[in-house]
């Protein structure tokens, strides 16, 4: 593992114990030495990116951005590689800490949208926010409206879809419903009859509930 993924693996470290109220400098140093076979905590500190007093771990500015990045980039992974690809816990376990490591800013970006933006990684715990989710909040809360809210003859582009159901969300991207797409509503009653693309489906007015859409 080269240095700078060492430093980024401690410092996801000393992110993910402050999430569980775990400050200590003994499980801090634990947990790196477990991961890395070598206690790094003191080049953190060294760098700036860690400050430790009396016991206890406290990112730094620049650390606490760095930290932010990484543990982004990497419950990106696994939702990507859960919803999309359908990789089991343990592989996507092993295959996000590769993917984090690697993925720009750009393609950090494109995953995040073609997500929707998710909140949550397949873990539970928290995804933190990149520019671009504010910039679609900021964008989408204006524009964008449910699916369901569409009359018979109107169109729209599919903007993101907002569910915590995994494999709702692998159905509807199967079926060509992603960002961008545009769709066609033929029918809003007993269900939604849409066409997207050369697709026509129906669904329930329930799962038309969480697509949104930028009208046209």
């Amino acid at each position: 593992m080269e240095r700078e993924q060492k430093i980024e693996e401690a410092l996801s470290i000393v992110w993910e114990e402050r999430e569980k109220k775990v400050g200590g400098d003994a499980a801090v140093r634990a947990r790196i030495y477990e991961k890395l076979k070598e206690d790094i905590l003191d080049d953190l500190v060294k760098e700036g990116y860690v400050t430790v007093s009396g016991t206890l771990v406290k990112l730094t500015g620049p650390g606490e951005e760095k930290a932010k990045d990484i543990i982004r980039r990497q419950r990106l992974a696994e939702r990507l590689l859960t919803d999309v690809l359908e990789l089991d816990r343990r592989e996507m376990d092993y295959s996000a800490c590769e993917f984090e490591h690697i993925l720009s800013k750009e393609v950090e970006e494109s995953i995040c949208t073609l997500l929707g933006h998710p909140v949550e990684c397949p873990h539970g715990l928290a995804i933190p926010a990149g520019d671009c989710c504010q910039k679609a909040k900021d964008f989408l809360e204006s524009i964008a409206v449910p699916l369901s809210k569409l009359k018979p003859g109107e169109s729209g582009k599919v903007l993101y879809i907002l569910t915590r159901k995994h494999p709702q969300l692998h159905k509807l991207m199967s079926l060509g419903i992603l960002p961008g797409v545009r769709v066609f509503v033929h029918q809003v009653f007993p269900s939604v009859v849409i066409r997207a693309e050369e697709t026509q489906l129906a669904l329930e007015e329930d799962v038309a509930k969480e697509i949104y859409v930028k009208k046209s």
